[in-house]
């Protein structure tokens, strides 16, 4: 399964969770392999700086990452409907949280 979550900067794990997702300048995707992180690339979001369409051009990105699940603060309800429509599950995450303890805290509900 990956996990991609919205973050401040690019120190993966260890970074804080952004508080909204189209804009965010990264999204660290995490993989995680019978309930344990196996992995973690971060990428940038080219929909950081755009003016309109932020929403679609993030959930596309994840598309094309391979991503399972999206954890995040806040989710516009176009953005939402994109990714349900690509199958992406969307779960929460709590501003300033490391990405770490938003993707252990995730896997602990599942």
């Amino acid at each position: 399964m990956k996990i991609a979550v919205p973050t401040q900067g690019d120190r993966g794990l260890r970074d804080k969770v952004a508080d909204t997702f189209s804009r965010a300048p990264y999204f660290t995707i995490v993989t995680v392999e019978n309930g344990i992180i196996t992995g973690k690339k971060v990428i940038q979001n080219k929909a950081s700086g755009v003016k309109q369409g932020a929403g679609p051009l993030a959930s596309r990105t994840l598309k094309e990452n391979g991503v399972d699940v999206l954890l995040s603060v806040e989710i516009g309800p176009g953005a939402t409907s994109i990714l349900e429509a690509f199958g992406i599950r969307i779960g929460g995450a709590s501003q300033d949280e490391r990405v770490r303890e938003a993707v252990e805290r995730f896997l602990v509900q599942l």
